[in-house]
C-alpha cells in the first residue's frame, strides 16, 4: 500500500449487478459473496477512501460485511452512472478520483494501483485498448477537473467522451502495460448477461 493512499478516493458506482452472488469467494471463508464483496477485496488493499455510490438499496448482510473495509454507501436517486458520480462527488475531499463501475468482481489490486496512483500531473488516467476504445469507468481523474466537467452544461451527457474534451489526457494500454499486471485481462470482464456471470464463475471455480 502507498504511503500517499489517502490522496486518493475511490467511488464504486453501483448498478443491477454489483449486489448479485457469486460462489466462494478470494479472501474469505464465506460460501457464496456479492459482487461488491468481490471488488472490495481488491479495492481495500488499494484504497482507503471508499464510496459506494448506490440507487438500490443493498442488502443488510452485505452491508453488515463491506462497513469492515470501511466502504461507506452513499444512497442516490435512481439515475445515470454520470449523474451517479456527479451526486457524490462532493463527498471527495481528495485530489485524484478513482472512478470504477460496481459489476467487475474480478478486478486485480495491481491494475487498481496501477492507474490510481499513475495520474501524476495529468486531468485523467484511462485504459485504453488498441482498437481505439476506452474505459471511463475504470479511470483516475483529478478531483477538480472531475467536478467542474461533471458540473459544466453539457458534462453529464459527455461524460462518456471526456478523454477527448480534457486537455491533460494519459492514456494506459491494456493489452501491453495492464496485461503484464493481469496476463487474462479479468480485470476488464464486467457483467452485462448471463454469458458474463457464467464466464466469472467459470474463472472463480477454475
Amino acid at each position: 500500500m502507498s504511503n500517499n493512499v489517502q490522496d486518493v478516493t475511490c467511488i464504486v458506482l453501483a448498478n443491477e449487478f454489483t449486489y448479485l452472488t457469486l460462489p466462494d469467494r478470494f479472501y474469505s471463508s464465506s460460501a457464496d459473496s456479492s459482487v461488491l464483496e468481490y471488488m472490495l477485496d481488491s479495492i481495500w488493499t488499494v484504497f482507503d477512501k471508499i464510496f459506494v455510490v448506490s440507487s438500490i438499496d443493498p442488502p443488510l448482510e452485505i452491508v453488515e460485511r463491506t462497513n469492515s473495509v470501511g466502504a461507506r454507501i452513499i444512497m442516490v436517486k435512481p439515475s445515470v452512472s454520470a449523474e451517479a458520480l456527479k451526486s457524490s462527488i462532493e463527498n471527495v475531499s481528495t485530489p485524484v478520483t478513482f472512478v470504477i463501475s460496481g459489476d467487475r468482481p474480478l478486478i486485480k489490486p495491481n491494475v487498481l494501483f496501477s492507474i490510481g496512483y499513475g495520474i501524476k500531473d495529468f486531468d485523467c488516467l484511462i485504459p485504453k485498448w488498441s482498437n481505439g476504445q476506452y474505459d471511463v469507468f475504470l479511470a483516475a481523474y483529478r478531483t477538480d477537473k472531475l467536478k467542474d466537467f461533471l458540473y459544466s452544461q453539457d458534462g453529464l451527457s459527455k461524460f462518456e467522451q471526456i478523454p477527448n474534451l480534457l486537455e491533460n489526457v494519459s492514456f494506459v494500454s491494456v493489452e501491453g502495460d495492464l496485461k503484464l499486471l493481469d496476463p487474462e485481462l479479468h480485470s476488464f470482464i464486467r457483467i452485462r448477461d448471463a454469458k458474463d456471470i457464467e464466464k466469472i464463475i467459470k474463472v472463480i471455480k477454475d
